[in-house]
């Protein structure tokens, strides 16, 4: 009987050891975790989140078959916030900046919704050639604003 009591608190002090140390983990990882910082989103980055909002809101009322307006001057804003990474300025970046303002300036242009339409899909292609040269990441992401356009009747 002695030795059934003395195995019941051996156990009893073992459980209570583990669940201290469990206890003790957690609030060690969920004060390691409090110590995380966040690394500052760049300027540009900044921008093209941006931007990316905007191709998003536009792809929808595409759809909707409405046209957009909004502020055409970015091409400057894009060639003057801070990159996360120096690579990305010089001429091939301004160059690439120019290309986009340019698509940017035609579709806001385009008098109908077929024409807008073929527009923003440049648009977004512009996006998609500047990413093949800078950062990869996001280019699955832009991939997916491409809008459907139907063929047309005067193909052959």
């Amino acid at each position: 009987m002695k030795t059934r009591i003395t195995l019941c608190l051996i156990a009893a002090v073992a459980a209570a050891c583990a669940l201290q140390s469990e206890n003790g983990e957690e609030a060690a990882a969920e004060e390691q975790q409090s110590e995380m910082v966040m690394a500052e989103v760049s300027e540009l980055a900044a921008l093209m989140k941006e931007i990316h909002a905007d191709a998003k809101n536009w792809r929808t009322a595409l759809l909707e078959g409405e046209t957009v307006s909004a502020d055409p001057e970015i091409y400057s804003r894009l060639t003057e916030s801070e990159p996360t990474n120096k690579n990305v300025e010089g001429p091939v970046f301004e160059g690439l900046s120019q290309h986009y303002q340019s698509k940017l300036s035609a579709f806001l242009a385009a008098s109908d919704i077929d024409l807008a339409k073929k527009e923003y899909n440049n648009l977004v292609t512009a996006c998609v050639q500047c990413h093949q040269n800078y950062c990869h990441g996001p280019i699955p992401t832009i991939e997916k604003l491409y809008l459907p356009i139907a063929e047309t009747r005067d193909r052959k």
